[in-house]
């Protein structure tokens, strides 16, 4: 099927997915690049697929793609040098008791964290070392936003995410299912190397200018923190999580 016309329905549907109001009310995101769109699960849908010409022959079911000439992908895409092919998926809803019901799991808590890319890479360290699920409370910034997915490089189908997340409520709910919460805290007595994660475990990252709010660090049953050499006293949120995740995945993987 061809699209020639920049007015066309689907065209300004793609469109408003720019825009999170949007991305909410009609349950939809989009990702760009063939690589990316190769490690869509089956579990997802893909609503259609968006293509400029160059993949006519490459796409062997073109039963949900839509070829635009170049100057409509152009417009559709959030990238400064568009790879040609798009697709359009639905959200997916993740129930939290089904996350959480796992042995021995590993989950990963969200507070407020504001930068894109550091959301994108946390997901995609996430995926690596094994966590189960990942809880971004309502503060933080939208998962679903470009900059996320193309940071997170096909990690968001790899690892259960729950979004708009009271965290004070998850907190209550993982108490209840007896995993241990930590605080990744700079001002922690305790190292995670010194720490053990063998039995289901969350671990709650903080904005990356203000750390994790006081209420809620209170909650955590305790605080944790990487060992660093004596003259630094901080690490960018994704850095942080990431060796975090690595220091924990050498008891757990």
């Amino acid at each position: 099927m061809y699209i020639t016309s920049a007015s066309n329905n689907i065209v300004k549907e793609i469109l408003s997915l720019q825009n999170k109001k949007f991305r909410d009310e009609l349950g939809l995101f989009s990702i760009e690049g063939k690589k990316q769109i190769d490690e869509i699960p089956a579990g997802w849908n893909i609503k259609y697929l968006i293509a400029v010409k160059d993949f006519e022959n490459k796409i062997p079911n073109k039963n949900k793609v839509y070829f635009v000439p170049d100057t409509i992908f152009k417009k559709i895409s959030s990238t400064v040098s568009p790879q040609g092919i798009m697709a359009v998926v639905e959200k997916k809803n993740f129930n939290i008791n089904d996350i959480i019901n796992i042995k021995d799991g590993l989950f990963v808590i969200l507070d407020c964290l504001q930068d894109p890319g550091n959301l994108g890479t946390i997901i995609r360290s996430s995926a690596a070392f094994g966590v189960n699920g990942i809880f971004i409370s309502k503060n933080s910034t939208d998962v679903y936003s470009s900059k996320v997915v193309r940071s997170a490089m096909g990690a968001i189908f790899k690892v259960p995410i729950v979004t708009e997340c009271d965290v004070e409520e998850i907190l209550k709910i993982l108490k209840n299912k007896n995993i241990t919460v930590y605080s990744l805290d700079i001002a922690a007595q305790k190292y995670i190397s010194e720490t053990d994660f063998k039995n289901s475990s969350a671990i709650i990252i903080g904005n990356e200018a203000n750390g994790i709010e006081e209420k809620i660090i209170n909650m955590a049953d305790e605080r944790i923190k990487i060992k660093m050499v004596k003259n630094m006293d901080s690490l960018n949120a994704s850095v942080a999580c990431s060796v975090a995740l690595y220091e924990i995945s050498k008891q757990k993987l």
